[in-house]
């Protein structure tokens, strides 16, 4: 037989031998094999880096970024009050306790005013706020002793640099702080931006005028 006669039915079983082929097999294997090759072209073009494209409508030639760390907290963040901690051996219930509180900022109203009667101003403190009279050179409040006698009113917890009140005036207003117990309600509590009073919960202020 002449290699003439053989020719169709070589092309016939090379016909038979591709449509037996399980092109769902092989067909996304080339696939991958392609996108493999196009990942690595890419890498090859750019170096390895796969920096994105700069913004649409950005100006100039574009320049590869410089990582910036993300900035860490800065110090001095405003601080957070704090629940006052149970102090053992103290009498009374906190709504108790909170009651005297009120009561007691009450009291140093009333003095103050009185003092002012009798001096014309109130005893200042440059506007900043101090304790009532923890440090009794120092504290402007401790001039209240001159209505009320050497005991003033003082926090059930006692302490007062840590649990006791707040005073603070420019010598024509005032305001007096204390901390309570339970939670306020919404709106309730003194605004104020001391570090000191920020970090007491529940402030109540009384305020003249």
């Amino acid at each position: 037989m002449s290699a003439a006669l053989c020719e169709p039915h070589t092309e016939k079983a090379l016909v038979d031998k591709i449509r037996d082929i399980r092109w769902n097999i092989v067909a996304p294997i080339g696939f991958f094999a392609v996108a493999l090759f196009a990942v690595a072209w890419f890498s090859l073009t750019t170096g390895g880096d796969a920096e994105p494209a700069p913004p649409l409508g950005a100006i100039g030639t574009p320049i590869r970024g410089t990582f910036i760390p993300p900035t860490p907290r800065p110090p001095g963040a405003e601080p957070k009050a704090t629940p006052r901690a149970p102090v053992f051996g103290v009498r009374g219930t906190p709504e108790e306790r909170d009651a005297r509180r009120r009561s007691d900022l009450l009291i140093l109203f009333d003095a103050l005013r009185q003092l002012h009667d009798r001096e014309d101003e109130y005893p200042t403190t440059g506007n900043n706020v101090q304790t009532l009279c923890a440090f009794k050179e120092l504290d402007a409040g401790c001039a209240l002793t001159e209505i009320l006698g050497e005991t003033l009113p003082a926090d059930p917890f006692e302490g007062p640099i840590e649990n006791g009140y707040w005073y603070s005036s420019d010598g024509q207003s005032f305001k007096i702080y204390a901390s309570l117990e339970i939670d306020l309600a919404p709106g309730q509590a003194c605004q104020t931006s001391d570090a000191t009073l920020l970090t007491k919960p529940n402030v109540i202020c009384l305020s003249f005028p």
